[in-house]
């Protein structure tokens, strides 16, 4: 059941890898806007992509960013360890509600009355769609068969995605590249719950025979390539909804698709779950509507 400590201890986990992940998304986002108005201020224009990098790995906000996202991995990994991805994958949402308190208590920015209510909303949704959906566990297994076919049909949407960010407005180009690594990251959440399935099975000795620890290293990298193109591509309030509605849809769809993962499947349940997932994408969109639309530029780095 829901309430099993097993779960519990999951959830608790997931909320602060949602909270590491909100820490990390700001300050990498807060270090690339940075840079862009460094960039700008010295004329330098377009800079060529291992220049940035350079002065991205010289810029201690960033290097913070890249720790909480260490951090996040680790607890994201300790969530599914205990749980499911039906139940860890949505509450990463909360991810958006500590950016807010972040930006309020560490940016000063204000943030109106109305943008906190959308938090409320969001946070409603989550808690009204884990206790409809009573997500159970499940010791159910999996297959070669059924791995290849998910991580096929995931990387083909992927591709499409990739395909559209192309082309287009900064909006949506950071919006579709934040929605491809959503699905890498749904992928990868996978290979962790794989990967950990492994380690009950046979100890820290059998992970480094078996493949899931690599193809989750392999997802892992080109998730966060992917999330950096999102924030370089264009501003925050479009690739971090993309991110957050994306990803808890896509993770509840690869937990039931590869491991069998079931919630309540009652007409009334289905329509309580499809009203609570709707209202916190609505919390969601209503957050980055009204939150302050870009961060401020702040000299962080010390170009040589």
């Amino acid at each position: 059941m829901l309430t099993s400590t097993r779960t519990i201890i999951s959830v608790v986990f997931a909320v602060l890898a949602a909270i590491a992940s909100g820490m990390s998304l700001l300050t990498q986002h807060q270090a690339n806007v940075s840079l862009d108005h460094s960039d700008a201020l010295t004329s330098e224009g377009h800079v060529s992509r291992l220049h940035r990098g350079l002065d991205l790995l010289r810029d201690p906000i960033w290097l913070i960013g890249t720790v909480f996202l260490s951090l996040t991995f680790v607890l994201g990994a300790m969530a599914l360890y205990f749980g499911q991805l039906v139940v860890v994958q949505p509450i990463f949402v909360l991810e958006l509600v500590v950016t807010l308190l972040l930006r309020r208590l560490w940016l000063h920015d204000r943030i109106a009355t109305k943008t906190w209510l959308a938090a409320a909303v969001l946070c409603v949704g989550l808690t009204g769609f884990l206790v409809t959906a009573n997500p159970q566990d499940t010791s159910n297994g999996t297959s070669a068969l059924r791995w290849t076919t998910v991580v096929l049909a995931w990387s083909a949407i992927v591709c499409v995605l990739l395909l559209i960010a192309r082309r287009g407005s900064d909006v949506r180009r950071a919006a579709m590249y934040g929605a491809a690594a959503s699905v890498v990251w749904s992928i990868d959440a996978a290979f962790v719950k794989a990967a950990t399935l492994v380690l009950k099975a046979t100890g820290w000795s059998g992970m480094f025979v078996h493949w899931p620890l690599y193809a989750l290293v392999a997802t892992g990298i080109l998730g966060e390539l992917m999330v950096q193109s999102a924030l370089h591509a264009g501003p925050l309030s479009a690739s971090q909804p993309a991110m957050l509605i994306v990803e808890p849809l896509a993770g509840i769809l690869v937990g039931i698709q590869v491991f069998g993962e079931h919630l309540r499947s009652s007409p009334l349940a289905i329509s309580g779950e499809i009203l609570f997932l709707a209202t916190m994408v609505l919390g969601v969109l209503f957050i980055t509507r009204w939150a302050p639309p870009r961060l401020s530029p702040r000299v962080m780095t010390s170009k040589s």
